[in-house]
């Protein structure tokens, strides 16, 4: 870089600097931003003109007191020094240009954006090109300073309207992700309901037709669970649903996919796993609840022994997940008929 981009730079730098001081001092100072209270702060925080920051650090100790006509004084006394001379014009004229030419600096592709208009900038710069009169440079000035302010409000309003959106649309995927969960999760349990237990059997059928990894599946029932529900109400059948599910769902590994299958029936997809393994699962499964001992809550009345019976069947290649359903189901009813609590394994 050379010197005198090092130097462009650092001007550039500090007139921008001055620019976000000027506005902040602006509005700490509560005043409102017109060229020529801009230019009185821009001056003083610029430290090229002593007498008028004597007379502005008197103002300032009562700010009360600061209106137009004191700020068109001192802007006409340490700034304009309204003489006559033409050289003294074009020195003002040329100060106050360099000060509007800092403030479109910082205006164009605000925030990504162009605050003023492109047809409106280039109109501002062809007057300020040909302007003579230091007062019209300053009336420029006041229409750029004008403009940036309801873009600056605009801009606002849009950012508090995409935050809203932001937030509405954050409730939205909330919503969304809840009722998607409530669709596939069955409300009692809190285990996979029917609806998610096809899809994953499905999901589990088509990988081990890619893969021929085997897999297996296990329909559990509660035994005699209408006999729970006769005796002591289906409030203490529902509390011996949910429990069979905490226990069953200890003894899952991370891809077994327990369901609730329907009514006091339960549905387990085993994965890479042979039927000697999804046998052994499903007597640790049934060991597990046969040794469950339940009391009712309130009477402490004890409830009996609470058993399941297990049909077990691996996937054969080829064959529908109705068809793996159905035999699995046969072997369940047989481990019914058989007198309960046992697991038999489908044909």
């Amino acid at each position: 870089m050379s010197n005198s981009s090092k130097i462009d730079k650092k001007t550039n730098d500090s007139a921008a600097e001055l620019f976000r001081l000027s506005l902040t001092r602006l509005g700490k100072l509560r005043l409102s931003i017109t060229p020529v209270n801009y230019s009185l702060i821009y001056f003083y925080l610029s430290g090229d003109n002593l007498a008028l920051n004597e007379k502005l650090d008197e103002l300032f100790l009562d700010i009360e007191k600061w209106n137009d006509e004191k700020a068109e004084k001192l802007f006409n006394r340490y700034i304009c020094n309204c003489k006559p001379d033409e050289k003294e014009n074009e020195k003002l004229r040329q100060e106050l240009l360099s000060t509007v030419a800092n403030i479109l600096g910082m205006l164009i592709d605000l925030g990504g954006k162009t605050a003023v208009s492109n047809e409106s900038l280039e109109m501002h710069m062809e007057k300020l090109a040909v302007s003579k009169d230091p007062s019209e440079v300053l009336h420029i000035a006041s229409n750029i300073i004008s403009e940036t302010r309801i873009f600056v409000d605009e801009t606002k309003k849009f950012e508090t309207t995409l935050s809203d959106i932001s937030n509405v649309i954050e409730t939205l995927k909330n919503e969304l992700d809840d009722a998607r969960r409530q669709a596939t999760i069955d409300a009692l349990t809190g285990l996979n309901n029917r609806r998610i237990f096809d899809d994953v059997l499905v999901t589990a059928i088509n990988s081990s037709q890619s893969s021929q990894e085997p897999f297996c599946l296990l329909l559990l029932d509660i035994d005699k669970f209408k006999d729970i529900n006769d005796n002591y109400g289906h409030i203490v059948g529902d509390k011996v649903l949910v429990g069979l599910s905490k226990v069953l769902r200890k003894h899952m590994r991370g891809s077994d996919y327990l369901c609730r299958y329907g009514g006091e029936e339960f549905a387990v997809v085993i994965t890479e796993t042979l039927i000697t393994g999804a046998f052994t699962v499903a007597e640790k499964l049934r060991k597990s609840i046969e040794n469950l001992r339940l009391k009712h809550v309130k009477t402490g009345q004890q409830i009996g022994q609470v058993t399941i019976s297990i049909g077990v069947a691996s996937y054969r290649n080829g064959e529908s997940s109705i068809e793996l359903v159905e035999r699995c189901d046969s072997a369940l009813y047989r481990a019914k008929s058989l007198g309960r609590n046992r697991t038999v394994i489908a044909d």
